[in-house]
């Protein structure tokens, strides 16, 4: 029996065809009106034979049947439900109505996926706080992380995301430079699925589960890591409990810093 992957933000399709050729099942969620129809084109026969269920939906709070989202002319990697999503970086966005859906309908209608990759720019937590409604976990999952421009002059929880991975039940972290993307090569034999000699870029998500080979980290090195990095300078002003986490609790080697200014990345958690 395939496994199944959740594409949670599925842009223009290059991950969930990576999942699609290794052989998996895939449920790729996607707001975009225009994406998602490109995706039933390209994927027609993956569709057709059940291996592939595209869902025009945006992921929002329960309750929320419509929303508006954020559509960036420029930038179509950057689709969001949040008003004020990069506007510090590019402000060129369209507003459309979209239906809506939750993670626990999801679940529901598909089971619990072996893989979940959730990049919905800025929503990312709903599906971690439903998964922790929930009580169940994939066996591995990715998130993209924040960093401070995404909603910059806002107040921005930044232990968010690493602290609801913690909570649903995840011990090991693992971080994914989308920047270095191009240089990732997939393993062969393969560790996930069936072997793909794959071409990787800034629109890919790369390697996921145990194919993704990096130092793993503990929650509490972690988020230590991503603090010094998401607040640089003494002059920045995390909040009080960030500052006590940050000079208390938090102990790791100061001489490992995989973040940096140039790049984006994701947090891939496993049990």
């Amino acid at each position: 029996m395939k496994k199944t992957i959740f594409d949670i933000g599925m842009h223009t399709g290059r991950d969930t065809e990576f999942y699609l050729k290794k052989g998996f099942n895939v449920i790729a969620v996607e707001a975009n009106p225009t994406l998602a129809s490109q995706a039933r084109t390209k994927f027609k026969k993956e569709i057709e034979n059940n291996q592939l269920t595209v869902i025009e939906k945006a992921i929002a709070p329960e309750g929320v049947s419509e929303i508006e989202f954020y559509i960036n002319k420029d930038k179509d990697d950057w689709g969001t439900i949040l008003p004020e999503w990069n506007r510090s970086m590019n402000s060129n966005y369209e507003s459309i109505k979209v239906k809506t859906i939750q993670l626990e309908t999801l679940i529901a209608s598909y089971g619990v996926p072996y893989f979940m990759k959730i990049d919905i720019e800025g929503a990312d937590v709903l599906c971690l706080q439903s998964l922790l409604k929930m009580n169940v976990m994939p066996d591995f999952i990715s998130v993209e992380l924040l960093t401070s421009n995404n909603l910059k002059g806002k107040k921005v929880d930044c232990l968010a995301l690493p602290a609801h991975l913690y909570c649903i039940g995840y011990r090991n972290f693992k971080i994914s430079d989308q920047s270095k993307n191009q240089d990732v090569k997939c393993p062969n034999p393969a560790l996930e699925g069936e072997f793909v000699d794959f071409t990787f870029g800034g629109d890919t998500s790369g390697l996921f589960g145990k194919e993704l080979i990096a130092p793993s980290f503990s929650f509490d090195e972690l988020s230590a890591m991503y603090l010094d990095f998401f607040y640089p300078s003494e002059t920045s002003n995390p909040n009080l409990i960030e500052k006590i986490l940050h000079k208390v609790v938090f102990r790791y080697d100061k001489k490992v810093q995989l973040f940096h200014e140039n790049g984006w990345f994701d947090v891939h958690a496993s049990k």
